[in-house]
């Protein structure tokens, strides 16, 4: 049976217990509003690969009447960014993102406060970068030891070998690939680049962060090599990846110039907070001072 869209999509649906299940959608649509009901019937589930691999779809909004999400159903939606869950308890399959490499938001309906706080960007990176599914929870979500099980996973994530995963694309033969991904020099490097993106939005973002958690990322800020990368080349004007990076002790007197060097494409608010910094936390050197006597 079909159900036509809005966009000129096709939603294929069965019957199943006391409503109707989506097993399938065919179109090309960018935005996705799977119905509540369907012909009279209650839409209660989204089977196993209902979703699969749709190139397009950008959003998906599931109804509260959902109760079941079968195995991989929005799997290799590569142009998927956000999803919208019911607010309720949900028996789900396994592996339902898999491959959604552009999943940014899994957004739980009606709770627009936590939403707004980033935990809908701390759902998504749960059941990508995290590979936790116990953490896809709308019950749960938000709370104390849920985000203390999120913050636990990312040390996990953090303290992995930067050339973890490599040997097993070398081993599947995947070496014969061009790009970064694949080249055993740039491979950690990237590594460490997708980590540092997870810790300076965690720090960006602080909901129930407590200090000793906070204290070991802006560790890791300092250490990783990468962290300045990051600023300069996907956050050039936005202050409050400046800001933190100060905050953690990465600038230094040492490293200072060549960090300023380094803003060519930066706008003015940023070298003046950076020139503003350097007076308010280095000695400023009197001129004078190597003709002083010692008595």
């Amino acid at each position: 049976m079909i159900k036509n869209t809005d966009g000129g999509g096709q939603l294929e649906y069965i019957p199943y217990q006391n409503g109707v299940s989506i097993k399938r959608y065919r179109g090309i649509e960018t935005k996705i509003n799977v119905p509540a009901e369907i012909e009279g019937k209650t839409v209660i589930a989204i089977e196993r690969k209902a979703f699969l691999s749709c190139k397009t779809i950008r959003e998906i909004t599931l109804p509260e009447t959902i109760e079941e999400i079968g195995d991989w159903a929005f799997a290799h939606a590569e142009q998927l960014r956000t999803i919208t869950i019911p607010d309720h308890a949900l028996t789900r399959g396994k592996e339902l993102f898999l491959g959604c490499i552009r999943l940014k938001e899994i957004f739980v309906n009606a709770r627009d406060e936590l939403n707004a706080l980033g935990l809908g960007r701390m759902m998504s990176i749960a059941v990508t970068a995290l590979h936790d599914y116990f953490l896809f929870d709308p019950l749960d979500f938000g709370s104390d030891a849920w985000v203390a099980r999120w913050d636990s996973k990312l040390f996990d994530l953090i303290q992995l070998d930067d050339l973890d995963g490599f040997e097993e694309l070398w081993t599947c033969g995947e070496e014969d690939y061009e790009g970064k991904d694949y080249d055993i020099k740039s491979y950690p490097v990237e590594k460490r680049k997708m980590k540092l993106r997870i810790v300076y939005f965690r720090l960006l973002h602080p909901y129930k962060l407590l200090p000793q958690t906070e204290s070991e990322l802006t560790a890791y800020l300092r250490t990783a090599p990468e962290s300045w990368e990051i600023i300069r080349e996907e956050h050039t004007n936005d202050l409050a990846y400046y800001k933190l990076f100060a905050n953690a002790g990465c600038i230094t007197e040492e490293n200072f110039d060549a960090l300023l060097a380094d803003l060519t494409d930066s706008g003015a608010e940023i070298k003046a907070y950076l020139l503003k910094y350097k007076d308010e936390h280095f000695e400023k050197k009197d001129a004078f001072s190597g003709f002083e006597l010692e008595w």
